[in-house]
C-alpha cells in the first residue's frame, strides 16, 4: 500500500502540472486544480498526525509553487511516519484515498485519461468510500455488496 500511495500521489500530481491550478475539477464542481492539491496535501499532513499519535493542524501555504513543494514534504514525511509505523490501517485508507484524488485531479485534463483501479486495489476503494464518503447509506450496509460510484455534482471534502 506504501507504494500505491506513491504510484497515486505522482499521478496525481503528473495530473495536476498539465492541467494547472486554476483549472475546473469536473468531480469537485466546486474545487479548482490547486484546491485539490491542497486538500489532499492537508489529508497527508493530517495522516502523519494520526499515524504518531501527534495531531498535526494543516496549515497549506496560499501559492501554488508553495503548496506543490509544502505537498512534496508531506509525502515523504508521511511515507517516513507509515515505514516507522507498519500496519498501520492509515496505509491502505490513504492509499484508497489518493487513487481516489488522481482520478479527481485526471478529470480535470483537457483529455481525461481513461483510469481503471485494479481488481486487487478496487475493493478498499469501495471500503473507504462506505467508512468516509457514504457512512450508513444503502448500498453499505451490511454483506458484501460495495456501492457503485460515480462522480458526484457535488463538493468533494474527503
Amino acid at each position: 500500500m506504501l507504494e500505491a500511495i506513491d504510484v497515486h500521489a505522482d499521478a496525481l500530481k503528473r495530473a495536476a502540472l498539465t492541467a494547472g491550478p486554476a483549472a475546473p475539477v469536473p468531480n469537485c464542481p466546486k474545487w479548482t486544480v490547486h484546491d485539490l492539491v491542497t486538500h489532499i496535501a492537508s489529508v497527508h499532513c493530517a495522516a502523519i498526525g494520526l499515524v504518531l499519535d501527534r495531531p498535526l493542524p494543516p496549515t497549506p501555504p496560499p501559492d501554488w509553487a508553495d503548496v506543490l513543494g509544502w505537498w512534496d514534504g508531506q509525502r515523504l514525511a508521511l511515507r517516513e511516519a507509515l515505514v516507522r509505523n507498519p500496519g498501520s490501517p492509515w496505509t491502505g485508507r490513504l492509499a484508497h484515498a489518493t487513487a481516489i484524488h488522481r482520478l479527481d485531479a485526471e478529470s480535470a485534463l483537457a483529455r481525461p485519461v481513461p483510469a481503471r483501479l485494479s481488481p486487487e486495489f478496487a475493493p478498499g476503494a469501495g471500503e473507504l468510500v462506505c467508512a468516509v464518503v457514504l457512512p450508513g447509506s444503502a448500498g453499505c450496509r451490511g454483506g458484501d455488496r460495495l456501492p457503485a460510484v460515480r462522480p458526484a455534482r457535488g463538493e468533494c471534502g474527503t
